[in-house]
């Protein structure tokens, strides 16, 4: 999700959708450095090679029969191979903006918890009218978004509610046990769900804007920020519970102390007032998506961390390197919008200015562990990250995708030096403080126009002498601080707004969603960005080389573009399906979220449906998913339908694929007050306001999610 204070495109003004830029290519900041479009076709492939080199399978049996239709076959004489996952079987929920969550007529919807639950005994009761600091840090977070599930082992959960820490010996065992685990169905589970961002208007009764915000007001935001671990039980009726005595359930807000880790721990630009050391730092910020590791911890990111700064343009002079090192990704040069450093002098970048070096980050925390002590990964870059999708490369290290969130931003990916060793879980945990971070390169096919390429990963590594020494950088130090200017350098293909990023376990191929980009010209085009405007966005699957995902080289093509397939000038793309209206695809818009079924079908959430376009969809946020295999490969169909104003976030799913999970943030946004969701509370009593709240989905026979 991407919140900005441009509202010009909006008349109705409740969000921007087209996620404005935060550095224009072609700015002072931003010199055009990436290769130039025609420089890309000089070393396009053809086509069929890149069909036939980069490892498809039967991902791409439908598209290579594009290429046979091309040739005089017809439809009939195509190659298809056998699709065994014929499990998208729901039916279709229309597009509309009902008041209530919509999903097909065999599933029930269940609000598990609501910004203000109490997570823990003597914890207060929600009270909008009366909320302290005190209370939100042992509260449910504002703005729910990420929603990750692990399994809950009696073993492991016998000895924490015991000891109230993990013992090594019991993470030990756990290591051994995750990768199974985690596929199977579990009466209890540890859910961690982020809490993005505040909105005052939304949360206070007594909001006033010419005296916003009072010292506590200040201090309740920042607690209402970062995410929560929560432990839920499966009743017999089907729902899951939460079960507020675990000893698992935590707060972590934007005052926790943090420890920063990798190249950039004890830096002398990670150096503060409060922290001389530049070894802690206070809270996490706008925390969007993330990801699971394959050792079962938590990554965690923080997008866009520079609005909640103030004052970047009295940065002194005596910290002239870090308003330079921060020129591609500015603060607010006078007052922030929510106004913390009236009350907080770390967020004044004019009175400590280092502190906004060290928001950014990939964040890391044992949710098995009620003890453990978040992590800052430092050695994943500084960008706007959203999504942080691991995998196992070939030879065993671990790689990490991850967008950087705004307009004419870039992919990237990280890979760890030393590797992954499947039930030694002590080792694990220090995996990621050490790596090669990657920025991507889009290269076109040999045919203009038909969205297939080939690709390189770009090393984001300083050495004495090479492109960034030449550029400015004096070290790998100053590349992580300032990633967005060491991968222009690299000459990255700026995308439409690179959010989630997921990986198949099924295929392994990687799914990119990329939510739109209003500001993308004529001039900007490029085959992988092929739309200006794209108001739509699209989706991206890209395929290593050999499969690996330590491979430095891939090829790509477009799964889908979004838009109405009904219109013709949103130029929709669905995969291989010749009539998208014939054959029931939904109309979609604005793809941010991502995740997988475990018969690796796509699922997608979307973030600003109702107001993208011109004239715009008209129709809330909501689940689709989309078989990206097979002869329906690209049948995408709506499954959930949001409420108004809500974005719908965070969608996964329990290990057994029973129950689907996903996040339904700033219900009503901006008509909190007025327009209530959810209608009643945990116990039964009517709501005062709308609460974004973590949502679970069964079928009533309790099937799979999608039948």
């Amino acid at each position: 999700m991407r919140e900005t204070n441009n509202r010009s495109n909006n008349p109705c003004g409740i969000w921007d959708d087209d996620g404005s830029a935060d550095v224009l290519p072609g700015s002072a900041a931003r010199p055009r450095t990436s290769e130039p479009f025609s420089a890309i076709l000089e070393r396009a492939v053809d086509r069929r090679g890149l069909l036939k080199g980069a490892a498809f399978g039967a991902t791409l049996v439908i598209a290579q029969a594009v290429l046979l239709e091309r040739e005089g076959l017809k439809a009939e004489d195509k190659p298809v191979a056998a699709d065994p996952r014929r499990r998208l079987r729901f039916r279709t929920v229309p597009p509309g903006n009902e008041q209530e969550v919509m999903v097909p007529p065999n599933y029930r919807v269940h609000v598990v918890l609501a910004w203000g639950d109490p997570l823990f005994p003597g914890a207060p009761d929600f009270d909008v009218s009366n909320q302290t600091s005190q209370a939100q840090a042992r509260q449910f977070g504002f703005n729910a978004d990420l929603v990750l599930w692990y399994p809950l082992p009696k073993s492991i959960l016998d000895r924490v509610y015991t000891t109230h820490y993990l013992p090594e010996e019991v993470s030990t065992a756990l290591g051994k046990a995750y990768p199974t685990l985690k596929k199977k169905s579990s009466e209890r589970a540890l859910v961690v769900v982020n809490h993005e961002y505040t909105k005052a208007r939304d949360m206070f009764p007594d909001y006033d804007k010419a005296t916003y915000p009072t010292l506590e007001q200040t201090r309740v935001e920042i607690e209402a920020h970062g995410f929560s671990i929560v432990e839920l039980v499966l009743d017999e009726r089907g729902q899951w519970r939460f079960n507020i005595a675990s000893p698992f359930n935590r707060r972590v807000t934007g005052s926790t102390p943090m420890e920063i880790t990798g190249p950039l721990r004890g830096h002398p630009l990670m150096q503060t007032l409060g922290n001389p050391a530049g070894t802690e730092v206070r809270g996490c910020l706008n925390n969007c998506a993330g990801g699971k590791t394959p050792w079962g911890t938590v990554l965690t990111c923080e997008e866009n961390f520079d609005q909640y700064f103030a004052n970047f343009d009295a940065i002194p002079s005596e910290y002239l390197r870090t308003r330079e090192l921060n020129e591609r990704i500015p603060a607010e040069s006078e007052a922030s919008e929510r106004l913390w450093e009236r009350h907080v002098g770390r967020f004044d970048c004019g009175s400590d200015p280092n502190e906004y070096n060290r928001f950014g980050y990939i964040v890391e925390i044992d949710p098995y562990n009620p003890l453990d002590k978040p992590k800052k990964r430092t050695a994943l870059g500084r960008f706007k990250h959203e999504g942080a999708a691991a995998t196992v490369t070939r030879d065993g290290r671990v790689a990490i995708y991850s967008g950087d969130d705004a307009g004419f931003e870039y992919v990237y990916k990280f890979v760890t030096r030393e590797r992954y060793e499947e039930g030694n879980r002590l080792n694990n945990l220090n995996l990621l403080d050490k790596g090669t971070l990657y920025v991507a390169r889009f290269d076109a096919g040999v045919t203009k126009g038909d969205e297939m390429g080939t690709g390189e990963w770009l090393p984001v590594v300083w050495e004495s002498g090479n492109a960034l020494d030449r550029a400015g950088f004096a070290s790998q130090a100053e590349v992580l601080i300032n990633t967005r200017g060491a991968a222009d350098i690299l000459g990255a293909t700026p995308m439409d707004r690179p959010e989630d990023i997921e990986v198949s376990p099924v295929n392994g191929h990687v799914y990119i969603a990329l939510t739109n980009n209003s500001k993308r010209s004529g001039d900007d085009l490029n085959e992988a960005n092929p739309r200006g405007p794209n108001p739509h966005g699209h989706i991206v699957e890209l395929i290593e080389d050999g499969d690996d995902a330590g491979s430095l080289t891939f090829a790509w093509n477009i799964l889908v573009k979004c838009g109405d397939p009904s219109v013709p000038e949103h130029e929709t793309r669905f995969g291989d399906i010749a009539d998208p209206v014939e054959s029931g695809v939904s109309p979609i818009s604005d793809p941010d979220n991502l995740v997988h079924d475990d018969d690796g079908n796509l699922w997608i959430a979307t973030d600003g449906q109702f107001f993208s376009g011109d004239d715009g969809f008209g129709q809330n946020d909501g689940i689709f998913a989309v078989p990206v295999e097979g002869p329906e490969r690209g049948l995408l169909r709506q499954f959930l339908s949001g409420v108004p104003g809500g974005e719908v976030c965070g969608p996964e799913f329990s290990g057994d694929n029973r129950t689907f999970y996903c996040a339904i943030q700033h219900p009503n946004d901006g008509d909190a007050f007025e327009k209530i969701w959810p209608m009643t509370n945990h116990l039964g009593e009517a709501n005062a306001v709308s609460r974004p709240s973590l949502i679970a989905v069964r079928e009533k026979d309790g099937r799979k999610i999608g039948y």
